[in-house]
């Protein structure tokens, strides 16, 4: 081969290689600040983006359901937009200043659905109610209980029964074990991660091999992109095998099993499904799921599912433990329908939180609760509710329970009870105008026309806190 055919050979193998090596070539994207806004397909966020020169990449990742979808950076001075596709990747360079580059990057990924509902699913659940205290759900809210927040009093774990005793007894040798460090640093890093962890450990179970694996139904509960607990089940499966979780687990089954029995038999969850079945007629629920941990304190939350032709709901919730000797100035009866109230809260939510996102509901919302400052004190619980919706679904969450009330507790005790939560929420919790609020849902409520149900009165609710900011 003589040196001019090898030549031409070396040019053509370049001319034939440069669209992949230009591809490749990130684009420049110039910055005066430090924030950027993001358009991922029809959501935009002003301002959520910090750009960071430290980071190399610093990866945004954008995720669909779809082939593909147009995402746009935009700084203070220069904008760039991609359409994104799942499984690729997409390099810039944000120049600060004419001199900081921050090397960013979008990642495509495919979204998973939440749930896949089967056949045989929707079969065994249709119409049903279930009541649970999940194995590996346990053992996550054993290593809650084992960190430095689950040792506080803080509301995260339940620490004055003798069911907590004896898990101490038994894991708490196991204190400084890696799983329990790893949750310790996840709290660290968010505050609030014990919601979307606890309830992504719904999803999973162990197998006949002592190791921990994703079942078929759920993918995971809370409404972030992924799994919030996968990471964390290598950690688990070890924990589980040191500290004999299992056998731990099995002893207790006839515990848990008569708490189950409780709520099943006792705390009138038929009863609240039929209620709240009747008061927003336009949402409808194949299945619920009452989901639990005895260790659970006040860490509450709810999911729905709409997928495959299939609706469920979701309470995630403690046990309405009793202090054995403690007065109370309730009879019983009143008593046991506020033992309900934590899981009523909950399941609600999932009737509340379609109703309010009805078109013209949710535009109503959004501008009468457009300053929290009014509604919220920021010092208290209330600050965390910090979007229209999450603080006007919230003063209507507890709202509904002096509703219930209304319907089904001891007439004369009626106003003490109404009262206790307008207490609770105003002094402990902070949603400065709740009292005056459910002071007028509860009136409202018992004069409407025959037929009226509380979906009904949604015009009339909305009208009172645009009336009250």
């Amino acid at each position: 081969m003589n040196l001019n055919t090898l030549k031409f050979i070396t040019l053509a193998a370049l001319v034939h290689m440069s669209p992949c090596v230009c591809a490749q070539t990130p684009r420049i994207v110039r910055a005066t600040g430090d924030r950027a806004d993001i358009r991922d397909g029809d959501e935009f966020s002003k301002g959520s983006w910090r750009i960071s020169p430290t980071l190399n990449p610093d990866v945004y990742e954008s995720y669909m359901e779809g082939k593909s979808k147009k995402f746009t950076f935009i700084t203070d001075r220069d904008s760039i937009t991609f359409d994104v596709e799942p499984g690729k990747s997409y390099p810039f360079v944000v120049l600060m200043d004419g001199k900081d580059s921050a090397f960013t990057e979008v990642r495509g990924i495919r979204l998973e659905p939440r749930a896949k509902f089967s056949a045989e699913y929707q079969r065994l659940h249709r119409g049903k109610t279930s009541v649970e205290v999940p194995e590996v759900y346990e053992l996550v809210n054993v290593i809650f209980a084992l960190t430095e927040k689950g040792r506080q009093d803080n509301g995260l774990i339940r620490r004055d029964t003798p069911y907590y005793q004896e898990v101490m007894q038994w894991f708490e040798a196991y204190r400084d074990n890696e799983a329990v460090r790893n949750m310790n640093s996840a709290f660290s890093s968010t505050p609030d991660a014990q919601h979307s962890k606890k309830m992504d450990a719904y999803p999973f179970e162990f197998n006949d091999r002592d190791s921990i694996v994703q079942g078929k139904i759920y993918d995971r509960i809370g409404n972030s992109y992924t799994n919030a607990l996968r990471e964390h089940i290598p950690d688990l499966i070890d924990f589980a095998r040191q500290t004999r979780f299992r056998e731990f687990y099995q002893k207790h089954i006839p515990f848990y099993n008569g708490l189950v029995a409780t709520y099943r038999d006792s705390v009138g969850v038929p009863d609240m499904q039929r209620w709240l079945n009747l008061n927003f007629p336009s949402t409808r629920y194949d299945s619920f799921k009452v989901i639990f941990s005895p260790l659970v304190s006040a860490n509450q939350s709810a999911s729905w599912f709409n997928l495959d032709g299939f609706r469920e709901v979701q309470a995630h919730v403690n046990f309405p433990f009793r202090k054995p000797g403690t007065p109370s100035r309730f009879s019983k009866k009143a008593r046991q329908i506020m033992a309900g109230d934590i899981v009523f809260t909950e399941l609600n939510h999932g009737f509340i939180g379609p109703e309010g996102e009805k078109a013209a509901n949710r535009s109503r919302i959004q501008k009468a609760f457009s300053d929290l400052t009014i509604w919220n004190d920021s010092t208290k619980s209330a600050r965390y509710y910090d979007t229209p919706q999450s603080a006007f679904d919230e003063y209507m969450n507890w709202a509904l329970v002096s509703l219930r009330y209304a319907d089904v507790a001891p007439q004369a005790e009626q106003p003490q009870l109404f009262a206790s939560v307008e207490n609770m929420m105003v002094d402990v919790r902070g949603f400065r105008k709740f009292a005056e609020f459910n002071q007028f849902l509860v009136k409202t409520y018992q004069a409407r026309k025959k037929g009226q149900v509380v979906a009904d009165l949604y015009p009339q609710i909305l009208t009172w806190f645009e009336d009250n900011q």
